[in-house]
């Protein structure tokens, strides 16, 4: 039986309820993380909680025991018995349950504060071969930066990516590609690395952090500026960053070849340097 988290207690999933007034269900009034477990350490928690924070202040729901959400965790996987298996834990604070009305809640009300692990086998041969992504105008809010649990847009974008035989949408605003339904994006031009820079147009993005972190550390031109869509044919590599996928390579793009149509040279190198910075925390 699964266990899962709602406001302080610990509970058979199938058990838990929440109220049809909440404001996550009526206006997607609030925000998520999740955080990926490697079979004995969660990565960059630290991280995964700056994000968190800022989300939730971005939004104005106030959770007092937000620091508790390492323990949690830790917790849940435990007590779903996942120690020894890769697993995600998912968290989600809305601002609870009111009247439904477009305005704040009048009087304070406690948000509503669930989570949930489930264990999940990561794609190695996907990654290792590429992916094909698509293109498509970025139909979001103006609020990127927000992990916000109003998903819609990414939803319906994504899931054209899969009714086309593919395995994300790129978003481009303004000519400029932002960053993926589910992920960031980062492309190899002559050698040197870009990625949208941090702004309201992306998340910002644990695996692209570390990604960046370990590309300059490697010697990589990294340079943290937007590339436009006209230049997809200049591409020698791409690649898209995630908690679930971590470096996943890019051969095609709206069935397109990018570069000679395999994993390029520096995503391997960098999939191998992420891959043993996960081994050597590992011990």
């Amino acid at each position: 039986m699964e266990t899962a988290y709602l406001n302080g207690e610990f509970l058979p999933k199938n058990e838990i309820r929440i109220s049809p007034d909440d404001r996550g269900f009526l206006f997607a009034d609030g925000i998520y993380e999740v955080v990926r477990w490697y079979e004995g350490f969660f990565f960059d928690m630290a991280s995964h909680m700056m994000r968190l924070k800022r989300s939730m202040s971005e939004i104005r729901i106030s959770w007092t025991d937000a620091d508790t959400f390492p323990f949690v965790a830790q917790e849940l996987i435990t007590l779903n018995i996942l120690q020894d298996r890769p697993a995600l834990v998912y968290l989600q604070v809305t601002r609870g349950a009111a009247k439904r009305t477009h305005a704040f809640p009048s009087t304070e009300v406690k948000p509503t504060v669930y989570a949930f692990a489930k264990g999940f086998r990561p794609d190695s041969e996907t990654m290792a071969s590429g992916i094909g992504v698509i293109l498509r105008k970025d139909i979001r809010w103006s609020r990127c930066d927000i992990k916000s649990v109003s998903l819609l847009p990414n939803v319906l974008s994504f899931q054209e990516a899969r009714d086309l035989g593919n395995y994300e949408c790129i978003f481009v605003r303004d000519g400029l590609i932002t960053e993926g339904a589910h992920s960031n994006v980062f492309f190899v031009i002559k050698g040197v690395l870009y990625t949208h820079p941090e702004s309201e147009n992306v998340l910002s993005g644990v695996t692209r952090k570390n990604v960046l972190r370990i590309a300059r550390e490697a010697g990589i031109n990294v340079r943290e500026i937007a590339v436009p869509e006209s230049r997809i044919t200049e591409l020698d590599e791409a690649f898209i960053t995630n908690t679930s996928s971590e470096v996943a390579p890019i051969v095609s793009i709206d069935n397109k070849s990018v570069g000679n149509g395999n994993p390029g040279l520096v995503t391997k190198l960098l999939q191998e340097k992420f891959v043993a910075e996960i081994r050597a925390l590992k011990g």
